[in-house]
Formats: structure tokens, sequence, C-alpha cells
């Protein structure tokens, strides 16, 4: 099955303790960016969208998000073309245009709030029937987890709404980490995603 992750692209030039660190970071995108758009959040997950985006016609597309636009006018977001592990430009057969986003995209005020709300806030409530209906729907999309395959209907409905605030909050550390990283040390780094 193929994966995609979150990772951090470095500096050619940085020092090589930071770099190991930084090569062990990674976010694994399980399309949880829908259920921030469903608990209101709008540029995280346009962050997280315009990444996986690869290719001219799909990078050309989240462009037009009025979400991305906005933070490619704050911050210069690099556009380039790039090998993936798993996709290539279905026209060439080569490396494919994509999107990387600079650490300093944490810096705007709108992102900056956004991330403190993932980190602070239970998006999911096991009481709240819309909640329970996201969950239910997600486990559509995902399937039946091992951990779930002997819980009842209910009990995975409440273990899903567990795991999907956790995912957020997780969500929350790792763009904390990478940040307070390139805060401490100043050094570029870019938010990409690649298939491994």
């Amino acid at each position: 099955m193929t994966e995609y992750w979150m990772v951090i692209k470095l500096e050619p030039k940085m020092r090589r303790k930071i770099r190991e660190e930084l090569r062990k970071m990674y976010m694994t995108l399980a399309g949880e960016s829908w259920l921030m758009e469903k608990k209101g959040l709008k540029y995280i997950p346009a962050i997280i969208n315009s990444a996986y985006a690869y290719g001219e016609k799909e990078v050309e597309e989240a462009k037009k998000n009025p979400y991305v636009s906005y933070l490619m006018s704050k911050v210069n977001a690099v556009i380039k073309k790039y090998p993936d592990n798993i996709r290539v430009d279905p026209k060439t057969w080569r490396r494919g245009l994509k999107f990387f986003w600079p650490v300093e995209v944490f810096e705007i005020k709108e992102v900056k709030d956004e991330l403190e709300t993932l980190l602070t806030k239970t998006f999911f409530s096991k009481d709240n029937p819309e909640d329970r209906m996201i969950a239910e729907e997600y486990i559509r999309r995902t399937g039946v987890s091992c951990q779930e395959e002997h819980l009842t209907p209910e009990q995975r409905i409440a273990y899903r709404i567990d795991f999907m605030n956790g995912f957020m909050k997780e969500w929350g550390k790792f763009f904390k980490e990478v940040y307070e990283i390139y805060k401490q040390h100043n050094v570029k780094m870019w938010l990409h995603i690649e298939g491994v």
C-alpha cells in the first residue's frame, strides 16, 4: 500500500546534527485534511492539500484555492519539478511540479491561530450526532482497522472519534516542532509531501 508523508526539505548547508533530527520528523498523510475542513480550519488544510498536488495540472488547480493564493501572497512558496517515489507526471513520465511551503508560513496570523487550535482544541465529541456521522464516513473511507475489528459499530465510532482527536493533535505537534527548530536554529526548510 502506498503511503504519503509530509516531510521537510532542508537547505543544503545545514548542520549535520539538525539535519539528522529533521530527517526523523514526518507526518503520515491519511486524508485528514477533510476532517480539519469539516471543523472550520482553512489554511492548514490548504497547505496539506496543495503540498499533495503533483504535476502541472494539480498544482495549477491547487493555486486556485483562495487560501493557497492568500498564503502564496504572504510567503514564498516554491513550485518546482521534483521526483516523487510513487507519482510521475503522466505527460512526460518524469519529475512533476510540486509545492514546497517554507516553514515561515507558520508566522502568518491565520495559520498560527489554526496551529494553536490543533494543539488545544478537542474537535470531535462522542455525544455529538454530527461528529458521529463524520466518524462513520471516516470509517467508510479508510475501512475498519485491525484494532476496530472486534468492536461493535458503536464502539468503533467511539474509538474512531478518539483516534481523530489524537491525530489532529499530532498534526499540531508536528508543525509546532518543525517551527520551533526553525526558530531555534534559523535554518531554511520547506514542507512537502512525498510517496514512500
